[in-house]
Order: structure tokens, then sequence, then C-alpha cells
């Protein structure tokens, strides 16, 4: 849905640090607080369970929370970190559970920590459920709720369950699942998006030359790996398997320790959703062309793409063999 900001208060101190950070007075070194967060809201599609009228009564927000709450700018202290990393006051659990919950629902919290949701959701008449890997925080989480705490009038009962060791084998299990993701581009995962650049036809920063590259391995005539670890195809470039071999050797020896770059068409992915490109030599030699050229591959007609044509017509057999409507 939404995201809201939570301005905390800075004067706090709730990190334990202090409240100028830096090269203060002086330029350039000065570090800006992160004295905000993003509180994200996702809403569950489907249609919710009936309440009651007794129950939408027990429910309701004031005007004044109201307005304060639905804002997208939250104000108010965090929580000094004496017990746990990542400890939040009670009142920000307390929002989100009045917001979106009626009396007596159940409020879950993945990632219980000292347990402030589970407090906030005692204290407002739901039941929660919270999941805690770290045992550690067990003393923390009983003392907050009150769990050992004898008294006279039992306001809430209390559950600790131990998961028991698992043993299922996961991926056994992944492959009995209805959908199961694949990734057809098989990326080198260490490969760093940043460095890509597609552009678009507003800024023409899909010509990549200046940005030089060298070729790390060449898998087949038009399939190749650059030093930057992305891997391309080169657009309008058909292998022949009898000029494989000789196809590569071409390529060995024109781009061995040469910069290269490359460029994009308007159709950058064939149906394999491998990465189309026109790669260039320092001195804009034009790589896919002089494959074609000397006769070491075909030209791919699965495409429309910038230089089909006159890719057809730098191959004679090519050229013959096009049909009437690529002639125009």
């Amino acid at each position: 849905m939404v995201a809201i900001i939570w301005q905390k208060v800075t004067t706090c101190n709730t990190t334990g640090g202090a409240t100028i950070m830096g090269s203060f007075p002086y330029p350039r070194n000065g570090i800006i607080k992160l004295d905000y967060e993003f509180i994200l809201i996702f809403k569950k599609g489907g249609n919710p369970p009936k309440v009651s009228k007794e129950i939408k009564e027990l429910s309701k927000l004031t005007r004044e929370e109201w307005n304060q709450y639905f804002s997208g700018h939250w104000n108010f202290p965090g929580e000094r970190q004496d017990k746990h990393l990542a400890m939040f006051p009670e009142e920000l659990p307390k929002r989100l559970i009045k917001m979106f919950s009626f009396v007596g629902e159940t409020v879950l919290d993945p990632f219980l920590g000292s347990g402030t949701t589970s407090l906030a959701a005692k204290n407002l008449g739901r039941n929660s459920v919270g999941y805690e890997i770290n045992e550690d925080f067990l003393p923390i989480i009983k003392e907050k709720l009150g769990i050992e705490q004898n008294t006279v009038f039992e306001e809430a009962t209390f559950e600790i369950i131990k998961q028991e060791e698992l043993n299922i084998n996961f991926k056994e299990e992944i492959k009995k699942l209805p959908y199961i993701f694949k990734d057809p581009t098989k990326f080198d995962k260490k490969l760093d998006p940043r460095k890509l650049t597609f552009g678009s036809k507003i800024n023409n920063s899909n010509n990549e030359k200046g940005k030089y590259h060298k070729v790390k391995d060449i898998l087949s005539p038009d399939s190749i790996i650059l030093d930057n670890g992305l891997k391309i195809k080169l657009i309008g470039v058909k292998p022949k398997p009898e000029k494989n071999a000789e196809a590569i050797k071409f390529l060995k020896e024109k781009l061995k320790g040469q910069k290269v770059f490359i460029k994009f068409d308007d159709v950058k992915y064939d149906d394999k959703n491998n990465l189309l490109c026109y790669l260039y030599l320092w001195n804009k030699t034009f790589i896919n062309a002089h494959l074609i050229k000397n006769g070491l591959v075909d030209v791919d007609t699965s495409l429309d793409y910038k230089y089909k044509t006159k890719f057809l017509k730098l191959n004679p057999q090519n050229f013959l063999n096009m049909s009437p409507h690529l002639l125009t």
C-alpha cells in the first residue's frame, strides 16, 4: 500500500551515540543522523471475516487517533537499545494494531525480539503469536510480558513452545511445490547491475562507446563473456556448425588483448533471454559484420534489427536467398 516515515526524537540518544557526529563544526565530514525509519504497509487480498457490531464499537479509534495514526509522518521517541539491538517503543505496534485489527483478533510477529508487539497486543485486547529463534531473548520476553509474575487477576494466558529439531530435506520439499522459480538467464550472481547501462532513446545512452571492456571468454561464435561477467550474444549472428572452430579462432585473434565496446538495438533480448549486442573493437571494427563477411557464420533472420538487411548483403549467398520484402 504505502509507507509511513517514523521521525524519531533525536535528543533522546536512543542508540547511545552523540547528538553531533563527524567533523563539527567544520566541513566536510559531518555525519547525517539516521533519525527516521520507513514503516511499510502491505495489505493482504481477499475477503476479511465479518465483525460484530459489539467488537467494532470496542475497537473504535477516536478522531484524534485517526488523524494522528493515518498520517504519513509519525513523531515519537525511539527506545533505548539496552536489552536488544533493535528494540522499538510500544507506541509503534500499538498504532499499527489499532489501525488494522479488531479486538480479539490475532497479531503475528515473525521476529518477536524482546516481545514489544505481544505486549502491545495484550494491552489492546488482542491475541498474539510471536516467533524468535534466539533463545537468549526468552528471559527478556518473559519479563516484559510479566509471564512469571503472580497476580490475583489473571489478565492473559501465555504458552511458550520450543520447536523440535526439524529433519527435513528442503530441496526435496521444494520440488513438491506447485510452482518453482527457475532463472532462465543464469547470470553470474557476482555481476554488479550498477555497471550495466541499458539507456533510453531520450538520453541516447544505449551507445556504450567509451565504456571499454575486454573479452573474458568466447563460448561460441555468437556468445561472449566480457570482463565484468556480462554474457552477451552477437545480434544477427547465426553459427554454422561446420565453421564453429574457425569462427572461434577468428574471434580469439581479433579480440585478444583488445579493448571492445558494445551497442544495443531496439530489441534487447531473444526468446531465450540472451542479451543481444553489437560488438566493436576500440577502432570501430564491427565484429558482427566481419564474422558474416568472412562467411564464418550465417545471418540470423529470426529477429528484426537495425542492420538485418546490411548483414544479408554482406554475404552473397544470403543476399540471393533474401525474401523480396527484405530488399525494400
